[in-house]
Formats: C-alpha cells, sequence, structure tokens
C-alpha cells in the first residue's frame, strides 16, 4: 500500500478531509474534500469548498497527483466548518441597539461589542485588520484582545477609535472563531 493510500484509507475511515494537488503548473492550487473511493487508479473525493459546503463530486488521477495534504491548518479550519455548518451559516440576529441610527458611530459600535463581549472583525484606514474582542475603551483608544483564525490568542494591539474603518459584527469569520474559543474552554 502507497502511502497516498494509507492517507486515504484513513481519511476514509475517520472521515476527514485531505487536500489533492494534481496540477503542477499551478502547485498552490488544490481541492480538499472527504475521500468516497480510491484504487490504484483514481481517487474520488466529495469536494468541500473554503467555506465547508459540499461542491460536488471529482475524480483524480493518481498518477497526476503530486501531493496529498492532511491535517493541516486550512484542511481542520475548512473541516471544522462542514462539520458546524448550522452553527456557521445559521441566521444572524441583529440586536436592538444597533437599529439605533441616532447613536450609530464606530465608537458606539466598539463600545455595544465591548459590553456585549462579542468578537468582532474591524479594519483601518492604515491597512490592518483584527478579530478581536474589545477590552478597553475610550473615545480616542481602544485595547484589543485578538485572535486568529482559528481561535488562537494572537495578542493585544491598542488602536486609535479614529483609525477604524469598519466593523463587522457577526460573519462565517468571527463566529467560526467563536465557536473554536467555546468549543476549546
Amino acid at each position: 500500500m502507497s502511502v497516498y493510500q494509507e492517507l486515504f484509507l484513513r481519511a476514509q475511515q475517520e472521515q476527514r478531509i485531505v487536500g489533492v494537488r494534481s496540477n503542477t503548473g499551478e502547485p498552490g492550487r488544490f481541492s480538499v474534500g472527504f475521500v468516497q473511493s480510491y484504487n490504484e487508479e483514481i481517487i474520488l473525493l466529495r469536494v468541500i469548498n473554503r467555506d465547508g459546503m459540499q461542491t460536488g463530486l471529482q475524480s483524480f488521477t493518481i498518477s497526476d497527483i503530486f501531493q496529498v495534504d492532511f491535517d493541516d491548518q486550512y484542511i481542520r479550519n475548512v473541516e471544522f466548518k462542514a462539520n458546524n455548518l448550522d452553527r456557521v451559516y445559521g441566521s444572524v440576529k441583529t440586536p436592538g441597539f444597533l437599529t439605533n441610527a441616532q447613536a450609530l458611530s464606530i465608537l458606539y459600535l466598539l463600545e455595544m461589542a465591548r459590553e456585549q463581549r462579542q468578537l468582532i472583525y474591524l479594519s483601518t484606514y492604515i491597512g490592518t485588520s483584527f478579530y478581536a474582542y474589545v477590552a478597553q475603551l475610550s473615545e480616542r483608544e481602544g485595547l484589543l484582545e485578538c485572535y486568529t483564525e482559528l481561535g488562537l490568542a494572537d495578542g493585544l494591539a491598542a488602536i486609535r477609535v479614529e483609525d477604524v474603518r469598519n466593523v463587522v459584527w457577526s460573519d462565517e469569520d468571527t463566529r467560526v472563531i467563536e465557536l473554536h474559543l467555546k468549543l476549546s474552554k
């Protein structure tokens, strides 16, 4: 049994995703999916996109495959989304205080995120962006507890409120991070 076949068997038995690279002209491109079946000539994957959604079935000729990826960070994140679709893509409810047009401002959104302990994604006019909880806030500055896309703590960042370009309250990525954090407790 080849190393590829060992990985395919393991992925199939554990119902895990593999990445398959078969286009040497574009070695950075690959497909990920659940192994449906395989033999010495062909593998059939139930392909999953980066959002964790199934996109169809695709066959690959084994002799064309030059790399098989298993259990790396990207694949674990896609797997996590695929296994938690209802939690990641469930309907988003807008809290009542966010419909108050009179009070709406970046400072207000940051303050509500701090009070609600809501993970947000924010980008700045400087070009930086963060997945973070607002730990402290004044009219001029904020202290953020930052996280990676995989829910790993990524330190603190102090920013000026005037530099914040926009705030994303609850989207797929912030819900995935929150779910990672919740499940790691």
